[in-house]
């Protein structure tokens, strides 16, 4: 090994070690909008995937249905050997003896080897594959709004757990503002007991305040920590997964008017499914009166027989057969009558079920309108004792500073003041919630705008 080499290796290895003990560097912040968290959840959430999987299952559900309409082919092969009397014991036999005096018959064992490919093809069926069919598109269509319904509630999960989290947080700053601002109340009356400008009473009024903030505090953090696990569940992430989620719009929009919520809510996908699935019933009683009108098949085979393997390849040992076969089981002692008669009572169930949900979803609209309406004045009302609130503060502070307010009546206003900024934060963040939740009502995502209502009113 060179001089220089061996320089190098100790140096190596010190920066190798160095780098290992080092600190990993800190995990990056996912920087979230509500638009982008909600985009996640639809993407990522593992419950909502497996409900989007079922649209495979019923593509492969379409497809074998279709492979009813088209010939199904097999090929089929076969050796054995057979000895059959029958010929001995036909009534002509006695004749074919006379006319051989001293014969001797004797059946033989025979070998046959069979190769064939055998056909079937579905001719006429009184529309029973053509409704088959279309039942599996009609179930494909339930599948659809499923998914979308699906979509909806997951959806607003995320965006109640997203503005829960700005909430808690919100909520936590301003308590932890307010402990800070207590403790450095507390080192200057402190310090004014030290020179005799603050008595004792006043100190420990100002520690009192202090501990006072502690428990909520802890209160407040955990608080914030189950609102981000759900959000942290919600999107499919780790959970010490760090969360950076943009400030939520303060601007709060006025609720539509009800009669353009209640006509938008009635398209809500949970109603189509249950329209689909009138719809397929109706297409099964379809199908099972079929199964009693006659069927027209085409069957037949084409291939080899032959009682030598080595003739297979000889043309002249061909076999083939072609049919029309027409069944028709005209009586099956009202088994059909009572699976249609089974199919029509569901028809009626789901359609008396659907009617009740459509009742649902009006009274779910106006509350859900009601509740959002209500939670605007709340909010705005909040904000405005909130306002109130901190100019009381303000002047308490004055005034104590000026010796004309005890320490009493600034404590009680700092009190009053966080009580209704942090009221403020959760009534806006409900409204906000509350807003999301009118959105579902309706049948839109979180993010839509209440302008598409117009777009869903169409037909």
């Amino acid at each position: 090994m060179s001089p220089r080499r061996t320089c190098f290796f100790p140096i190596a290895v010190a920066v190798a070690v160095t780098v290992a003990l080092l600190p990993p560097a800190p995990a990056v912040a996912i920087q979230l909008d509500l638009a982008r968290a909600v985009e996640t959840t639809l993407r990522a959430n593992p419950g909502l995937l497996s409900v989007e999987e079922i649209r495979s299952q019923v593509a492969g559900g379409i497809r074998e249905a279709r492979a009813d309409a088209f010939p199904q082919l097999t090929l089929s092969s076969s050796w054995g050997q057979s000895r059959s009397p029958s010929f001995l014991n036909s009534s002509d036999f006695d004749e074919i003896l006379d006319q051989f005096p001293g014969g001797s018959f004797e059946p033989s064992t025979q070998e046959l080897s069979r190769a064939v490919v055998e056909l079937k093809q579905p001719v006429w069926t009184f529309g029973k594959i053509r409704a088959a069919i279309d039942l599996a598109k009609i179930v494909g269509e339930a599948t659809d709004a499923q998914i979308r319904t699906a979509r909806l509630d997951a959806a607003f999960s995320t965006a109640e757990a997203y503005y829960r989290v700005q909430a808690a947080r919100e909520g936590l700053a301003t308590i932890e503002s307010e402990r800070e601002y207590r403790s450095r109340d507390l080192a200057r009356i402190e310090d004014l007991l030290e020179i005799g400008e603050a008595t004792q009473l006043e100190q420990l009024r100002a520690f009192s305040a202090l501990a006072a903030v502690d428990p909520e505090v802890a209160r407040r953090r955990g608080q914030v920590t189950i609102a981000e696990m759900r959000l942290r569940q919600l999107l499919d992430l780790p959970t010490d997964e760090p969360l950076e989620l943009e400030p939520s719009s303060a601007t709060l929009p006025a609720p539509p008017e009800i009669d353009r919520l209640v006509a938008a809510a009635a398209g809500r996908p949970e109603i189509e499914d249950l329209v689909h699935q009138e719809d397929a019933y109706e297409v099964q009683q379809q199908i099972t009166r079929a199964d009693g009108l006659p069927r027209i098949d085409l069957s037949g085979y084409w291939g080899r027989e032959v009682r030598l393997v080595t003739n297979l390849a000889d043309p002249l040992y061909s076999s083939w057969a072609a049919a029309l076969e027409l069944s028709w089981p005209f009586f099956d002692g009202g088994r059909r009558r009572g699976q249609i008669e089974q199919f029509e009572s569901q028809r009626r169930q789901i359609a008396l079920r659907r009617a009740e949900l459509e009742a649902s979803i009006r009274l779910e609209t106006d509350q859900a309108r009601t509740n959002y309406a209500t939670a605007l004045s709340r909010a705005a009302s909040a904000e405005i004792f909130a306002q109130a609130a901190a100019e009381a503060e303000r002047v308490a502070r004055a005034t104590y500073e000026e010796g004309v307010a005890t320490q009493t009546d600034l404590l009680d206003a700092q009190r009053n003041a966080v009580i209704a900024q942090v009221s403020a934060i959760e009534a806006r963040y409900e409204a906000l919630v509350e807003a999301s939740r009118l959105s579902r009502a309706v049948g839109l995502l979180p993010t839509e705008p209440w302008s598409t209502l117009a777009q869903k009113e169409l037909p």
